[in-house]
């Protein structure tokens, strides 16, 4: 984004020594809106540092702020490098809408006082559960019956293998002995009586001798899955009926040779779908107790699963950076495969989203931080899939949901935040810093504008995003009035090259005078 599509502009015009105590140097800041109204503000450079050092903590790609020396500058020629150097800074740093809509900015440019129409209404946490077994891997809440499901894993890696060690089925032994130390548990919370929305308290556990990866909750038939690092399968039901107080054992299923990356339950056919990083997806009838499908899309292994249920089709990602659109077109022949459409930038994909209003898929790549777009051919005409835009998110980017009615991307990092993309302007526009470890999952709800997070360190969120960001009116005269200045500017810009291309036309027939 060029700095004139910013609202505001901001230079760094000169610098001075303090009056206080001659030997601070102050450097000046002006900061103009477009409608001509200005103000300056007086800033030291550890100002500048402090600024830096918070955005760092929640920013990437940063633009380089001058260093520190050793000693204080005196040199005129000194000081006026950094100056330059903290003008290009600043300047830079209004050129991204996701900084400038920061908290830290909007202290360091006093924005609520000179510039009130700026600011953004930022997200509110509206509540916040803890008290997990283990740090968050996966969860599902259902709204309807005020009930939350979640998957919890042992993050710590020396205490998994004596986990994995003491928990061991020894040759000797006729049977697997109990899971003694519990690598991976699945939690159920059910919402109390209590006033407070957000308050939830454990129902009850069942834990794993490997960690708990993903699950998949299915309402209609009370089916809970959950897939294990093992490459394990467990089935369960959960009676609603009975207020979710006890779970009854349904099957265990040795699926996958690798860690389970994705489920999803079909209640038509009684069919798990299951993608893992064995490469491998899996169609089973558990009932019957048979593989219906075995399929192998690409040999990467493969990473994810999102499922359209209404038109029976069926997404995968893998590592490789493809994403494999299914058709489930029989019960008895399996998932046929439609297309494999590769990424821009063919790198791992760790997050994927369906939308089945706009009939777009998401995509969020882990090593390159591309935010992958596909628009996903009706039903019948899956083959036409394609991607239409990528765009250059943060990297070790892990999970992804999008707004329709916003026109927002919100992707989940490995750092703890959770970036707001606006599709509109091809940029983010605001980051949560929501957790001090990694996103490992985003639930969103349409209705409400809420955002639920979980992260490693074994909690899980509630925020609530602003149905606007700011004022309409506002951000709508201010797209006119940038509409306007870059109109002129091609008309000024197409008169400079008219003006040059008739003076070279003169010079032309100058120097072939000799020629008539």
């Amino acid at each position: 984004m060029d700095q004139s599509a910013v609202a505001l502009k901001a230079e760094v015009k000169e610098y001075q020594m303090s009056k206080i105590d001659n030997s601070v140097i102050l450097f000046i800041l002006l900061v103009s809106k477009r409608d001509g109204q200005q103000w300056t503000l007086e800033k030291r450079y550890s100002e500048f540092d402090d600024l830096n050092t918070n955005l760092k903590k929640v920013f990437t790609n940063l633009p380089p702020l001058p260093g520190k020396t050793l000693f204080k500058l005196k040199e005129h020629v000194d000081i006026e490098k950094r100056r330059v150097g903290l003008d290009y800074y600043i300047k830079e740093l209004l050129k991204r809408p996701d900084v400038f809509n920061s908290e830290s900015m909007k202290q360091f440019l006093q924005l609520e006082k000179h510039a009130q129409e700026q600011v953004v209404n930022p997200p509110k946490m509206l509540g916040e559960i803890t008290g997990f077994i283990h740090g968050l891997r996966d969860f599902y809440i259902e709204r309807s019956q005020n009930v939350i499901f979640v998957l919890s894993s042992d993050m710590n890696v020396a205490s998994r293998v004596d986990a994995y060690l003491t928990n061991m089925k020894m040759p000797w032994e006729k049977e697997a002995p109990p899971t003694l130390l519990a690598v991976g548990c699945l939690e159920c919370w059910v919402k109390t009586n209590d006033e407070n929305e957000f308050k939830y308290e454990r129902m009850w556990n069942k834990t794993y001798p490997s960690q708990a990866i993903c699950l998949y909750w299915d309402a209609v038939t009370s089916t809970l899955i959950v897939g294990l690092d093992e490459g394990k399968l467990n089935l369960l039901k959960v009676p609603q009926e009975s207020q979710f107080i006890r779970y009854d054992e349904q099957a265990d299923i040795k699926a996958h040779q690798g860690r389970v990356m994705g489920v999803f339950y079909d209640s038509i056919n009684s069919h798990i779908h299951s993608v893992s990083e064995d490469k491998k997806y899996k169609v089973l009838d558990f009932q019957r107790q048979i593989t219906v499908a075995e399929l192998q899309p690409s040999q990467h292994p493969l990473t994810g699963l999102a499922a359209d249920k209404d038109n029976r089709r069926i997404f995968v990602s893998d590592k490789g950076g493809y994403v494999h659109v299914f058709e489930i077109t029989s019960a008895t022949m399996g998932p046929s495969l439609a297309v494999s459409v590769a990424s821009q930038t063919l790198s791992p994909i760790r997050g994927i989203f369906f939308d089945p209003v706009k009939n777009y898929l998401f995509t969020a790549g882990f090593d390159q931080g591309e935010i992958g777009i596909f628009e996903v051919g009706k039903s019948g005409r899956e083959k036409f899939t394609k991607q239409t835009a990528s765009l250059k998110g943060k990297l070790q980017m892990r999970e992804i949901v999008w707004s329709p009615s916003r026109g927002e991307c919100l992707v989940g990092n490995k750092d703890g935040t959770v970036t707001v993309w606006s599709a509109k302007k091809a940029a983010p526009i605001f980051v949560i810093k929501a957790h001090n470890t990694d996103i490992t999952k985003l639930q969103w709800y349409e209705d409400k504008h809420m955002l639920v997070t979980s992260g490693k360190e074994k909690s899980l969120k509630f925020w609530q995003l602003p149905k606007e960001w700011r004022d309409k009116k506002i951000e709508q005269q201010e797209e006119q009035e940038y509409d306007q200045m870059k109109k002129q500017e091609n008309i000024k810009n197409y008169q400079e090259t008219s003006k040059k291309k008739e003076l070279d036309s003169d010079e032309d027939d100058l120097k072939g005078w000799h020629k008539m």
